[in-house]
Order: structure tokens, then C-alpha cells, then sequence
């Protein structure tokens, strides 16, 4: 990602992610959200949800984690492109259990995409989070 002066919450972001090498713990994701994420203005918020997904798999995964510690209305959008629009399946996996934990509403739009992304997991590897997301975009259609 490309900053200015005025990005510097953006060149922390990138920072704190590093590299796909770089050690990431469950601590790192709240720091960001804390430390960083807190300091975003609406220019970073539009330049993160406009690169994201140019970013590699790793950067969106722990952009997501890190998102679900935030759940700002602004993180809660990104993690639904990220759901919606990730190549990775990893990364929307992890938007569907940071999504659930956050406790949004979700919109009915996104019950076939939950459904698309339970059948292409092994059955071994479905959590919870994802029926009660699911439930959450069914509930929204009545």
C-alpha cells in the first residue's frame, strides 16, 4: 500500500502485518485494532476497502482478524467485501467467523454465499459460526 503523510495509520497497518514470515498472534490483531485501526479517517477506511483485495492471502487473513477486533461499522463493511469478494477461501472464512462474532445483522444477500462457501468446505471443518451466520441472513429475509 502506497501512504502519505496523511496515511500514516495505513504505513502502520502495513507494518504491523508485515510479511507473510512475520510473527501474528491473536495480540497483534488487537493491538492493531486499538492502536491502529482507531486512528483511521475516512480516507484510510476508502483506501484499505479499495486495496484489500490486491492484497495477498496472508494481509487479508490477518486484516480480517484484526477488522473483527475493530467491528466499527467501516471494519464491518470491509469484512463483508472480503466475505463477498476474497479469492481466498481462507480469508472468507475467517470474514464469516469474525462477522458472526461481532454479532451484526446480515443481509439476506449473503445466504447463498454462506451456503456456496459451507459446500465447499470439508464437513469436518465447519464450525458453528458459520449455520449462525447463515441463520442471521434467512432471519433477514422475513
Amino acid at each position: 500500500m502506497t501512504t502519505g503523510h496523511e496515511d500514516e495509520p495505513l504505513h502502520r497497518l502495513s507494518s504491523w502485518i508485515g510479511t507473510e514470515d512475520s510473527n501474528w498472534t491473536h495480540y497483534s490483531s488487537e493491538l492493531v485494532a486499538k492502536t491502529v485501526l482507531v486512528d483511521f479517517r475516512d480516507r484510510q477506511w476508502d483506501q484499505l476497502q479499495s486495496e484489500i483485495l490486491n492484497q495477498p492471502e496472508y494481509w487479508q487473513h490477518r486484516c480480517a482478524v484484526a477488522l473483527g477486533q475493530d467491528r466499527t461499522e467501516r471494519a464491518i463493511a470491509i469484512m463483508k467485501l472480503l466475505l463477498v469478494h476474497s479469492q481466498h477461501r481462507n480469508v472468507r472464512m475467517e470474514a464469516v467467523y469474525e462477522l458472526d462474532w461481532a454479532e451484526v445483522p446480515m443481509e439476506s444477500d449473503f445466504g447463498p454465499l454462506i451456503r456456496a462457501l459451507i459446500a465447499s468446505i470439508p464437513v469436518d471443518e465447519i464450525e458453528p459460526e458459520f449455520y449462525s451466520l447463515l441463520a442471521k441472513a434467512d432471519a433477514a429475509k422475513h
